[in-house]
């Protein structure tokens, strides 16, 4: 007769770092929710800190640490107790406390340079991030390393919602070299179409024709496309994100990225072409409202051809032949 083990009560009976399968743990969940609350606190408090990048950032976190589920250790990986006590709690606390007051007080000098297109203005803008930093506060160095180890790519797909996500102000800053190089590109494409076309490098470039003029604005950059894909593209990951490959899924992104920067210049193009070939008028007409059209068209057919590829193929084990 085997004696009675009593139960655990340490965080390790509940399924934290130790061998074989373990849920999600709760605590990271729990650092995150603080995070997201913090954050948003602190944009409350100090205005001069809104952002909707760690916001978003956090919240794709969540999603993604949700959704990996359980997750499956080395038999013989020391565990590692995965919790945080009260005083880094209260230190967690204490330093978005003293991001809010410092901000505050810094208002009116951070006021004047934000949303500048300035290196001032650039580091405001970057200075918004901070607000993420406290949470670094909540674990030990070596449950950071362990949570770094395993969920990569879930801090990875933070990173990039954190940087790349909401591209306006980096196609703004930008626009006046991106502006020339997108008004040469659809210059030079029109004219294996249209021979006559005129091209005027200003900071809004024009390329010329017969009947019609297409002035390139900043808004013409391709930022709906842009904003339209991150969306969509991040709603396909986080649903599939347990069956598709981390580094494909990075690399399609990127490549999404510029293939609707490239379709962008492509739409324009097809804008010169047909409004000097007789259809000036209904270019004028449905020129912004067939943008968002255009671009979901583009993302499914980008979608179609990299899906698979993102997904890849999985070895299976061969089945064995059954006796004859």
């Amino acid at each position: 007769m085997s004696p009675a083990i009593s139960p655990d009560p340490s965080p390790l009976s509940n399924g934290f770092f130790r061998s074989g399968s373990f849920a999600v743990p709760r605590f990271l969940l729990l650092a995150l929710a603080l995070t997201l609350v913090a954050v948003a606190v602190d944009q409350f408090a100090a205005p001069i800190l809104h952002s909707t990048s760690p916001l978003w950032a956090t919240i794709a976190s969540v999603l993604l640490v949700s959704r990996r589920g359980k997750i499956f250790l080395t038999p013989g990986d020391p565990a590692l107790e995965f919790s945080f006590s009260i005083a880094r709690l209260i230190g967690f606390l204490a330093a978005h406390s003293v991001l809010i007051l410092m901000a505050r007080s810094l208002s009116s000098t951070l006021q004047a340079a934000s949303g500048a297109m300035t290196v001032e203005g650039t580091l405001v803008a970057a200075s918004k991030v901070c607000v993420l930093a406290p949470t670094i506060i909540l674990f030990r160095f070596a449950a950071w390393k362990k949570i770094a180890t395993i969920y990569f790519p879930e801090a990875i797909a933070g990173l990039v919602v954190l940087l790349t996500f909401f591209p306006s102000r980096a196609l703004e800053a930008a626009w006046p070299w991106y502006g020339q190089l997108l008004g040469r590109f659809v210059h030079t494409l029109a004219r294996l179409f249209v021979p006559r076309l005129a091209y005027i490098a200003d900071s809004n470039p024009t390329v010329g024709g017969p009947e019609l003029d297409v002035t390139i604005i900043p808004g013409c950059s391709g930022i709906e496309g842009v904003e339209l894909f991150d969306y969509l593209f991040g709603v396909v990951a986080l649903l599939d994100w347990n069956r598709l490959r981390k580094g494909r899924v990075l690399f399609g992104y990127c490549a999404g990225l510029c293939a609707m920067l490239l379709s962008n210049a492509i739409r324009i193009t097809s804008f010169v072409v047909l409004g000097n070939h007789g259809f000036s008028e209904s270019v004028s007409r449905f020129h912004i409202s067939a943008g968002w059209i255009f671009f979901s068209v583009v993302f499914l057919v980008y979608l179609s051809m990299t899906y698979s590829w993102m997904r890849g193929k999985r070895a299976t084990a061969a089945q064995p032949q059954p006796a004859r």
